[in-house]
């Protein structure tokens, strides 16, 4: 179907997940609008699975999460001002 590598787990595990909200929904609300929730659910959560495998690859999407936890900037807390290089003696 095109999903490759690691969304395939992801594909599974959500679709797991999602099965066992409808199955919790079913308890609270009518089962036929319990069903049709968690068919909405399953197909949301294969295309955004779809879209990040076409668009990421294989190993894109972890590349991204990786790259979305780096630092944006490096905090200095010693002042440039304090180091012998600059000191003007």
């Amino acid at each position: 179907m095109g999903l490759k590598a690691v969304y395939i787990n992801y594909c599974i595990y959500l679709g797991l997940s999602s099965i066992i909200i409808g199955l919790g929904l079913s308890t609270i609300i009518p089962t036929a609008l319990a069903l049709l929730i968690t068919a909405l659910l399953i197909l949301i959560v294969f295309g955004i699975l779809m879209f990040y495998s076409k668009t990421y690859g294989a190993k894109g999407f972890v590349k991204k999460m990786a790259d979305a936890q780096m630092p944006r900037t490096i905090k200095v807390s010693n002042s440039f001002t304090t180091l012998l290089v600059w000191k003007n003696n």
